[in-house]
């Protein structure tokens, strides 16, 4: 635990990105937690934090001249532990008398509601985001339009794919197929939408590389976020297919990652909780692994409980997570189930 704390202390090139990162993560986690249950912010928070991850994901994006290239490398480090950790799981449920073959056709399938571990279906989706991503700024390409048509096409794509996925989402859910009433495989159907967040962040890069803390900003962003998501009813859950209001959502959303950027600023600004969030943003990986399950063990020794448990709880699970990817990383083999790709540059090194 003191090598992990002595490595978040090495600041990063722009500290409050990559803090963000660690926010964003954390939100995540928070949101699957029984704490949520409990607190309306989850409501509020529940509207931005993913569509914040896919910007956050897009910010340092660059262009790619060879597509293929680039994507067999994301197949390596997203699909890898993807299949790693779903597959150990059928084996031991197929050694208990499960149908393995039905297991793994909800693993192929690869949404949250056809795997075993439903915070995996994050994976496969974020391959496909990053490849779509490499096709739709290739250079040469969307890349070389004016910046103020570029911002245009993607709030108009957001909304226009914001409507589409609102009127699949009763249609996946009605479907006589067990599969279908999940979705597309892999996110097919909101690829669009995460695809739009991560263009967007791709396109507001100097603005949040380069932001400035502002406490007026922090609260009227706050304020007004807040407002929206109450007023205009605002929910997101892309593994539910729920993005509602489709046509205003697009600017709820910015208004929201927004504030995160400003909340980002603020605890940068306090060291231990900065380092904390660093710490959390470098095992992200594992934190989106381990942690519901994490939470389910941890809420089985306490047992029920008010808002401290339930803090606690959750806290316990991102520390118990951060500790399983040290020592991941640390056991050569499993870091190879885990994380590929850096394996394969330290060899190449």
């Amino acid at each position: 635990m003191a090598e992990m704390l002595a490595k978040a202390v090495a600041k990063p090139h722009y500290p409050h990105i990559a803090l963000a990162r660690g926010l964003s993560i954390v939100l995540v986690a928070f949101g699957h937690s029984a704490l949520a249950d409990m607190h309306a912010a989850a409501d509020v928070l529940g509207v931005v934090r993913m569509p914040f991850f896919f910007l956050l994901a897009g910010l340092f994006f660059s262009s790619q001249h060879d597509v293929l290239h680039y994507s067999k490398q994301k197949s390596i480090a997203l699909l890898t532990p993807y299949f790693f950790v779903l597959t150990a799981i059928g084996v031991k449920q197929w050694l208990s008398g499960g149908n393995f073959a039905a297991y793994m056709a909800g693993v192929l399938y690869g949404n949250g509601q056809t795997i075993a571990w439903t915070p995996l279906w994050f994976l496969p989706h974020l391959f496909l985001l990053y490849t779509s991503a490499a096709l739709l700024l290739r250079p040469g390409g969307f890349g070389a339009l004016q910046r103020g048509l570029q911002f245009s096409l993607i709030l108009l794509w957001l909304m226009l794919f914001g409507v589409v996925l609102a009127y699949l989402q009763p249609q996946f859910s009605q479907s006589v197929s067990l599969l279908l009433r999940s979705g597309l495989p892999w996110g097919i159907d909101f690829l669009p939408l995460s695809l739009g967040f991560f263009a967007l962040g791709y396109l507001l890069k100097q603005h949040f590389t380069h932001a400035r803390f502002n406490p007026l900003l922090l609260l009227g962003l706050t304020a007004l976020f807040s407002v929206l998501v109450f007023t205009l009813n605002a929910a997101v859950d892309f593994n539910l297919r729920l993005y509602t209001p489709p046509l205003w959502l697009p600017f709820i959303i910015v208004t929201g990652c927004f504030m995160l950027l400003q909340w980002s600023l603020l605890l940068s600004k306090l060291p231990l909780l900065s380092d904390a969030f660093i710490l959390c943003g470098r095992y992200s990986l594992y934190i989106l692994i381990f942690h519901v399950f994490l939470q389910q063990v941890l809420q089985r020794l306490a047992g029920s409980g008010g808002v401290l448990l339930q803090l606690a709880i959750l806290l316990g699970s991102i520390v118990l997570s951060i500790a399983a990817g040290w020592l991941i990383r640390r056991v050569v083999l499993l870091r190879y189930c885990f994380e590929p790709g850096v394996i394969r540059v330290k060899a190449a090194r």
